[in-house]
């Protein structure tokens, strides 16, 4: 569903319940069914600091630290930090701020993740540039994002139909914000998500001075969801050079 959104920023924080409650149920986001087993073999061993930019509530921040890592996270929504640093039992240390500003000297992380959020940071490239900054030389950014194919077009067709096709009606390159608002059960979530080529991404990185070292396009393995042929996400590992 296209919406006129004045601010990514804003339409997530306006929706930030939604999001605790939606990420928090045991096995209900693919977090949990099959992403983070794919994304944090991606992460280099713990270091200095870790830096979770667009953390949410604070998932990712919180697997990080139980295999080492010394983490700092980082969002924009008081109301994500706030679940972040009072999570029972394992609140991790977080931030209000802007991915594009964040509190950080120059040169004081060796390890930057952004996990399914630069898509939906408004000034992505200023982000990318502002991860460059606080990481040292040789320092790693780990990002996942929404596959562009998969933001670009839909499933069309009778949903029993596996083998349906997919369709991208308009232009896979032309950037453009989309709300999505996916119910399930008794929950639903808004996502507020610019699509954007690849090559946004990749231009992205290598203006900040990143050099790509792995891609990853995980997807649902299951045969009988129509994802299983179509990749749902983007995961890159890119360098500070």
């Amino acid at each position: 569903m296209a919406g006129d959104i004045p601010s990514l920023g804003a339409g997530w924080s306006a929706h930030a319940d939604e999001w605790i409650t939606w990420t928090r149920r045991p096995g209900w986001d693919s977090y949990w069914t099959f992403h983070r087993d794919e994304f944090l073999p991606l992460v280099p061993p713990a270091g200095r600091l870790t830096v979770d930019v667009g953390c949410g509530e604070g998932r990712l921040s919180r697997d990080l630290r139980a295999v080492g890592h010394r983490v700092l996270a980082v969002d924009l929504s008081p109301d994500m930090v706030r679940a972040t640093v009072t999570y029972p039992h394992s609140p991790v240390r977080a931030v209000v701020a802007d991915a594009t500003g964040l509190p950080l000297a120059t040169g004081s992380a060796d390890c930057a993740v952004a996990f399914m959020s630069l898509h939906d940071i408004d000034d992505m490239p200023a982000a990318v540039d502002e991860i460059a900054r606080v990481l040292v030389a040789g320092g790693h950014l780990v990002m996942a994002i929404v596959h562009p194919i998969n933001s670009a077009g839909k499933f069309a067709g009778d949903k029993a139909d596996v083998d349906r096709p997919f369709v991208i009606a308009g232009s896979y390159l032309q950037t453009r914000r989309y709300v999505d608002v996916v119910s399930r059960d008794d929950l639903s979530m808004t996502f507020h998500s610019e699509h954007r080529p690849i090559q946004a991404y990749t231009e992205a990185l290598s203006a900040a001075g990143f050099v790509i070292t792995r891609l990853r396009e995980p997807t649902n393995a299951d045969p009988v969801q129509p994802w299983h042929r179509i990749p749902l996400f983007l995961n890159i590992v890119a360098a500070l050079q």
